[in-house]
């Protein structure tokens, strides 16, 4: 039996970037895998998940393509009762919200593709809780369907109340973002006026985190680094645990703004991960296991459109509001212009990516970035993030 070229050895554990699977193992098990002999009680456990027969990446392409869900975002306006200090939005930033001619659009394009499938929307903004009416419209619209949906939103509209109004119309989650404690939080991300939005975001965290699944997203930056600790401490101490982590180191920005001067360098991205994860661990918070998940990029999904107020469709959530990238119409009777035909990106794999045992997890990266930089090559990272998988097997 041949092993797949994507096991990893990881101290006693076994972990396979293409399937998923980890197994713990004797290390005497592991040396005999190792050497490529496959003791016989591990036959079919290794069959399964390991070995060279599951390692096909164009039937896992194909599988990617052909997904089970329909998965559009609709940015339902630019407005934003926020201010952040970062917002890539800024510069695009217009007061218009989605007009009826496109959510009659969204329907229509949704009806005509979601084939049976679960339809899973995601409300961007902007602010989208700004257009509470519009998601509850659009929500009754396609109610017949296997529908749900969830919100990208700043936290400080999410209350309970407005949770409990919008869960039988099909919310299932939120992401939420914290940058960190108070003082550190309040500084970056403040409402238009410059209140800091830190505490009404920590109250309705405590309010819905039992009633609907909580992304907490951070963004991390040498600004806020070494204040991390004390935010995850802050969430124990207000018993905010039931939320799921995100930490988002961002390395570049596609819009210039001089706040992205401050970034973490990719060699360091690795080792602030792994702390990252030590770090939550100690407060009493789960390492996902999609910390390893198959990592293509969406803008590959070019069925999952994402529409701004407008009808403008782009690549993906952080191209919103640029002219540059608008790769589409949407139509009022659903259908699709192409309007640049370069932004309709095809998975294609490089040839030195294609032995890498952490290809996997990445795909290649983020098309935006390997056209800029030549490629956006996370394997000293992963190397170092991979890591992890002991600590979930614990």
């Amino acid at each position: 039996m041949a092993l797949s070229k994507f096991n990893l050895f990881i101290g006693d554990v076994l972990f396979n970037t293409l399937t998923g699977y980890a197994i713990k193992l004797n290390l005497w098990e592991i040396e005999k895998l190792r050497k490529g002999i496959v003791p016989e009680h591990l036959k079919d456990i290794i069959e399964e998940g390991f070995s060279a027969a599951d390692e096909d990446l164009d039937e896992e392409i194909d599988k990617f393509l052909r997904k089970p869900v329909l998965e559009p975002t609709l940015v339902l306006t630019y407005n934003c009762n926020f201010d952040c200090i970062y917002c890539f939005q800024k510069g695009f930033r217009k007061n218009v919200s989605v007009s009826d001619k496109v959510i009659r659009g969204f329907v229509n394009y949704i009806r005509k593709n979601e084939r049976g499938r679960k339809v899973r929307i995601t409300y961007f903004g902007g602010e989208p809780l700004l257009q509470l009416r519009k998601i509850e419209e659009i929500s009754r619209e396609l109610s017949d369907l296997k529908y749900s949906f969830s919100v990208v939103t700043n936290g400080s509209l999410l209350t309970r109340k407005i949770a409990e109004r919008l869960i039988p119309l099909g919310l299932t989650y939120a992401q939420i973002t914290l940058d960190g404690p108070k003082e550190v939080h309040d500084k970056r991300r403040f409402f238009v006026r410059g209140k800091g939005s830190f505490d009404v975001i920590v109250k309705n965290l405590k309010e819905v985190q039992d009633l609907i699944k909580v992304v907490l997203r951070i963004n991390i930056d040498v600004k806020n680094l070494t204040e991390i600790e004390e935010l995850l401490d802050e969430l124990k101490r207000e018993g905010i645990n039931k939320v799921r982590l995100d930490p988002h180191l961002v390395h570049s920005n596609m819009f210039r703004n001089e706040w992205w001067d401050f970034t973490i360098s990719s060699k360091a991205e690795g080792d602030v991960l792994v702390k990252f994860w030590e770090t939550a661990r100690k407060y009493g918070f789960e390492v996902p296991h999609d910390v390893f998940r198959l990592g293509f990029c969406v803008a590959y999904s070019n069925e999952d459109i994402v529409v701004d107020p407008e009808g403008n469709i782009y690549p993906c959530w952080a191209f919103t509001g640029n002219p540059l990238y608008v790769k589409g119409k949407l139509e009022e009777d659903g259908s699709v212009k192409v309007t640049n035909k370069s932004l309709w990106w095809k998975v294609k794999i490089e040839d030195k990516c294609k032995s890498c045992p952490y290809l996997p997890l990445c795909m290649g990266g983020c098309k935006f970035l390997s056209n800029i930089n030549g490629d956006d090559c996370k394997r000293e990272a992963y190397e170092k993030v991979v890591r992890l998988i002991r600590l979930v097997m614990d």
